[in-house]
């Protein structure tokens, strides 16, 4: 239980959407800020982890020799997941990849975690204790996936979630968690391959866009977030980081390397930008302490200069800051008392102080 309550707010984190006001469960999903953890399954990797079909060539020579140190740095979160949602995460980053010589699938960040099904329930056990909490699983990469695997993992996700899927709508500023509490929905998939127009039940690539810009020092990861956030489209901020150090070695974490994807500013569905530092002295430091503890003492303190809220409010003042934040996620959320999640949990309380930003968009008119 995450009994620890937030100060001045009266609910604890395992609970936090549902103690939500009243008025505040009638704003749009994707105008709330929302935490969620980056690569999240990666707590199941070990040394005994092999390596997965998103490690690039080179750690085929390298991981022999510094196993250790290549763990250290795949490895972005320390709690399950269902102590993940216990401390008031409700954003999943999954990347899932195939293994030879078995038809189970993987999650992966260049090594093998775990077979899926056991952390896949326990979202499921979470959402049937926990009526009013919604958790949005973001199935970010496919590796190693043929067309049969999609159609079994897509069979696999109808079967386990059911009537708790929340489909997705043309109209997506009528989703809210009153809407969504009414319906018992509590799992909103979103599935990044065409796959997923086999069914009508997961959310597109398009309802989530998240860019990824490279940054090597705090000052740089702090002018992404400002001039992102600035673009008037709203993003998800993702207090994460990468390595680029060494000429012939430039890899983050798993030592794979990911391009920015440009966001259309007028986006209406969740919103993702992944904040990356990327420090040096790879061989002898590590993902923890390098770059999560950094970030959240310098960069963290920066959201709170912003809001939740619609993108494209009308007659938005300088005063209120930027464009919104929606989806926000980090490595390690359980450091420092789950400082991060109780963080971006507090802003939504922001938009009870102006509901023309909240309801501008004909939501409850």
């Amino acid at each position: 239980m995450a009994e620890d309550k937030i100060p001045g707010i009266n609910f604890d984190l395992e609970t936090w959407m549902k103690d939500l006001p009243s008025p505040l469960k009638e704003i749009p999903l994707i105008y709330l800020a929302i935490p969620g953890s980056h690569d999240s399954m990666t707590y199941s990797i070990t040394s005994s982890s092999g390596l997965a079909p998103d490690a690039e060539p080179i750690l085929h020579r390298l991981y022999p020799l510094f196993r250790g140190t290549i763990l250290r740095w795949t490895i972005t979160q320390s709690v399950d997941t269902y102590q993940q949602l216990q401390l008031g995460i409700r954003y999943l980053d999954l990347r899932l990849a195939t293994k030879t010589g078995t038809e189970d699938f993987y999650f992966t960040h260049g090594l093998y975690a775990d077979e899926i099904t056991k952390s896949l329930q326990q979202v499921k056990d979470f959402v049937e204790n926990h009526p009013g909490e919604v958790v949005i699983l973001d199935f970010q990469h496919f590796y190693g996936f043929k067309a049969a695997d999609h159609y079994r993992l897509v069979q696999f996700l109808l079967d386990l979630y059911n009537s708790k899927l929340c489909p997705p709508s043309g109209y997506l500023q009528g989703i809210t968690l009153n809407h969504l509490n009414q319906r018992r929905q509590q799992v909103i998939i979103v599935y990044r391959h065409e796959a997923a127009h086999s069914t009508n039940l997961f959310w597109r690539s398009t309802m989530m866009p998240s860019p990824w810009p490279r940054q090597d020092k705090i000052s740089g990861s702090i002018h992404q977030v400002l001039r992102c956030l600035g673009r008037g489209g709203g993003f998800q901020p993702n207090l994460t980081h990468s390595y680029e150090g060494d000429s012939q070695i430039r890899r983050h974490g798993s030592m794979r390397r990911r391009r920015p994807r440009a966001v259309n500013n007028q986006t209406h569905g969740l919103r993702d930008l992944e904040v990356t530092l990327l420090p040096a002295r790879l061989w002898l430091s590590n993902l923890r302490n390098q770059c999560a503890r950094p970030v959240l003492k310098d960069i963290l303190p920066k959201l709170n200069d912003f809001t939740p809220g619609a993108p494209d409010a009308p007659n938005r003042k300088p005063s209120e800051g930027r464009a919104p934040v929606n989806v926000i996620i980090a490595d390690f959320i359980e450091m420092d008392n789950a400082l991060f999640t109780k963080t971006i949990i507090q802003l939504n309380f922001k938009l009870l102080k102006n509901t023309m930003l909240i309801y501008h968009n004909d939501h409850g008119q």
